[in-house]
């Protein structure tokens, strides 16, 4: 362990080295005019850091240096995270970068904090490896002051254009923006700043609230699980609370409250287009430090360029896994309940343009059967006029065949009639020629008897009258009996006649309700 002589002395050295440095960049700002292809902004730059030098004011009391932590050596450093280192380098040339292994971690520690035992103790004896670098971040940052940067960070504008003009003699600490849910479309009221970057002035007020707020979150933590600093096995969340951003937050948000006497909360900061300087620190709108975060919005153009770009490459989430956080829940949650919605939606809408298509597909089939019902009422129709009109042709055929008959029949009856009366006229005349030819015989004989017997003609004429009542009979009976025969015969035409109209009638009934039958079916 080295010696707190040497320690002084390596400290002498390093403030002689810094006089020099800025004793020959005076002379050579005094000696050389400003390159006029500069650009006007680093132009401005430049010349207000001449003339901070000749004062010495604000921009000496941020040091060039860029601090990050790493593995054992610098040659495990995988190529990705060297290229980002570079780009630091590039950006910053004049600035000095230092990488703090474990190692270098805790020598770092034993040299500057050995008079402090709480922090000096507290750090040695953490044994969690992510703890162990957000503490040694604060750490390095009270002491000397500069740029923390993590290995999976690039700088992509140079350190110097960082802070406006207008606020760097009263800024003492940068920070950025995480995580700002009142910008996105997660309303969850999460806020966070972020511990990946930071610059900050040699023994900033904040750094120094900061580094006791984090040692005492971590002694809490240890009594909280009953253990002890060395044997304490935290979860990912519970890092990010006690050392990580969350942390960072929580002590800004005090701090500033205690340095302003006002309520300083996300509010404060929430939904910022431009930097803002609250008491002694700057903090910048979420695309300065934010840009490239893989959840959260991290802002547009018009909040100006991003400075730095996080590439989110370290493991040490995996390691420290406890399941997701509240707000990772929250997250998961509505996620699903937006894909759930997405798919309730989707399925509505295939169900009601199901409907809809089975809607027009009942109201066509519908139409369909409509038309084809008006047509087959058309046929039918048709078809019954036609029946009815060939109905009406076979009836009015039938009665005029009836008509014919009943004609014919009666002209049949008449034909009888006269030929019964005929014959009954050619019996009566025959039995009046009988009757006459008997009186002519009758005559002569009773002219005959007149000469020979008087009593014999009396007799004969008595058999005449006789005789003439008989035929007179006769002739009666027998014609009551030939009406009376005419009479049968015409009464059995007419039932005859009767009896075929009903059968006729009773068929054509017949077919018309069988027609019908059909048409209904």
């Amino acid at each position: 362990m080295p010696s707190p002589l040497c320690s002084q002395l390596r400290k002498a050295i390093l403030a002689l080295s810094t006089l020099v440095f800025f004793f020959v960049l005076q002379r050579l700002c005094a000696r050389f005019s400003m390159p006029s292809q500069f650009p006007m902004s680093v132009r401005s730059t430049l010349v207000r850091t001449q003339v901070d030098l000749q004062n010495h004011t604000s921009l000496e009391d941020f040091p060039k240096r860029i601090w990050t932590t790493g593995p054992l050596s610098p040659m495990r450093i995988k190529k990705e995270d060297a290229d980002h280192v570079r780009t630091w380098m590039d950006q910053n040339p004049e600035y000095r970068y230092e990488l703090l292994t474990d190692g270098g971690a805790e020598t770092y520690v034993k040299d500057h904090f050995l008079g402090d035992s709480k922090i000096s103790d507290t750090y040695l004896s953490l044994s969690d490896y992510i703890m162990r670098a957000d503490l040694i971040r604060y750490l390095a940052l009270l002491k000397d002051g500069g740029v923390y940067s993590d290995l999976d960070v690039g700088c992509l504008r140079p350190i110097d254009l960082w802070i406006p003009p207008a606020f760097k003699d009263n800024t003492s600490v940068v920070l950025g923006i995480e995580i700002d849910n009142e910008m996105g479309p997660n309303k969850s009221k999460l806020f966070e700043l972020v511990n990946w970057t930071i610059m900050s002035r040699r023994n900033a007020p904040f750094m120094r609230f900061l580094v006791d707020r984090v040692i005492g979150n971590l002694e809490k933590a240890a009594a909280r699980h009953d253990t002890t600093l060395f044997s304490l096995q935290p979860k990912r969340q519970e890092v990010i609370d006690v050392t990580g951003p969350a942390a960072l937050t929580e002590a800004a948000f005090q701090y500033l409250s205690e340095r302003t006497q006002t309520a300083v909360n996300m509010q404060t900061f929430t939904k910022m287009r431009r930097p803002k300087l609250v008491a002694d620190i700057l903090v910048l709108p979420i695309n300065a430090f934010g840009a490239g975060h893989q959840v959260q919005w991290s802002g547009t153009d018009e909040d100006g360029s991003a400075l730095v770009h996080h590439y989110f490459a370290g493991s040490w989430k995996t390691d420290h896994f406890d399941g997701p956080t509240e707000e990772e829940k929250k997250a998961a949650e509505a996620k699903r309940k937006e894909e759930e919605d997405r798919k309730i939606k989707e399925e509505y809408t295939k169900k009601k343009a199901e409907v809809e298509r089975k809607r027009k597909e009942a109201k066509d089939k519908e139409e369909a059967q409509e038309e084809e019902r008006s047509r087959k009422e058309a046929e039918a129709n048709k078809k019954q006029t036609q029946t009815k009109t060939q109905l009406s042709e076979q009836g009015r055929i039938v009665d005029q065949g009836q008509e014919q008959r009943d004609q014919q029949d009666k002209q049949e009856q008449n034909s009888a009639e006269e030929q019964e009366g005929g014959q009954e006229q050619q019996q009566q005349n025959q039995h009046a020629g009988q009757l006459q030819e008997e009186e002519q015989n009758a005559e002569t004989v009773k002219v005959e008897e007149n000469v020979s017997n008087p009593i014999l003609e009396q007799e004969k004429q008595m058999a005449i009258e006789d005789l003439r009542r008989i035929n007179a009979v006769r002739s009666k009976t027998r014609g009551k009996a030939i009406k009376k025969i005419l009479d049968d015969r015409k009464k059995d035409a007419e039932e005859r006649r009767r009896d075929a109209e009903n059968k006729k009638r009773l068929a054509r009934l017949q077919k018309l309700k069988a027609k019908a039958k059909q048409t209904e079916q």
